[in-house]
């Protein structure tokens, strides 16, 4: 019998009805990937399997009763590493999740049960900075609107703070890279697809802004204390094209 990949649709309740079919079945995939991202090879097959939200909801309930929330949370966090095993380890740990229940975390000298640990430690931590690094800027119709391109998929992570912290304020947060949106009004929000996002123009008081914000940044800093090794240390500079005091 041929090994065999499973395909889903991209989404995480795509790839928990991949993980009930694969249970259910009795079936161990050597790697479970998103649509369009297979490349055939000999003796394999690919199989795609469709999002049953009545399978996935199965699956969280399931995961939440044997391991607790934060052992589903670390199987989510996982998922949502940008690191090419990501999927295959989310899913390895549900495996041993569903097999110790809560006797999981003391296996945490298997390699795969780790390696999820590593991969929630982290995008929990580019969540965390990206709520301080993360820029809006007030566009034509009150909207603010912030760009980003995170390593890891941590919009989902973002939206509640931000819609608790901009309180009525509508925004949007736009993930480059994976051309997607969160977007917020009235406290509610949801994500959308944002291949066809056109931003509104900058409102006629957002440059001023900017130009104060940047006399701030400067006025503040002392030359003869800069360390470019450390700032770059507490500020990246991969999440820096966004940032208003580094683009005046």
């Amino acid at each position: 019998m041929s090994d065999v990949i499973f395909t889903f649709d991209s989404t995480f309740d795509g790839f928990l009805s991949v993980v009930y079919y694969a249970v259910k079945n009795r079936v161990r995939p050597v790697n479970i990937l998103p649509e369009g991202k297979v490349q055939t090879m000999l003796d394999t097959t690919v199989q795609h399997i469709p999002t049953d939200v009545r399978h996935s909801s199965l699956v969280r309930h399931t995961l939440c009763d044997t391991v607790g929330y934060d052992g589903f949370k670390r199987a989510y966090y996982a998922y949502l590493s940008a690191e090419k095993d990501a999927v295959m380890a989310s899913y390895t740990y549900i495996l041993y999740a569903l097999k110790y229940g809560k006797r999981t975390a003391d296996y945490m000298s298997a390699p795969d049960i780790f390696r999820a640990y590593q991969l929630e430690r982290k995008v929990s931590y580019e969540a965390d900075r990206m709520k301080g690094f993360l820029r809006f800027a007030v566009m034509e119709g009150g909207v603010e609107y912030a760009p980003m391109e995170p390593e890891g998929d941590i919009l989902a992570l973002l939206m509640p703070h931000f819609a608790d912290r901009l309180k009525n304020i509508p925004f949007v947060i736009h993930d480059v890279p994976r051309q997607k949106a969160g977007v917020c009004a009235k406290g509610t929000w949801f994500i959308t697809d944002a291949h066809d996002l056109d931003p509104p123009q900058l409102s006629a008081d957002e440059e001023t802004y900017r130009r104060l914000w940047k006399t701030f940044y400067n006025a503040i800093s002392i030359p003869e204390r800069k360390n470019e090794k450390l700032q770059t240390q507490m500020m990246p500079k991969k999440y820096r094209r966004y940032m208003t005091e580094h683009q005046l």
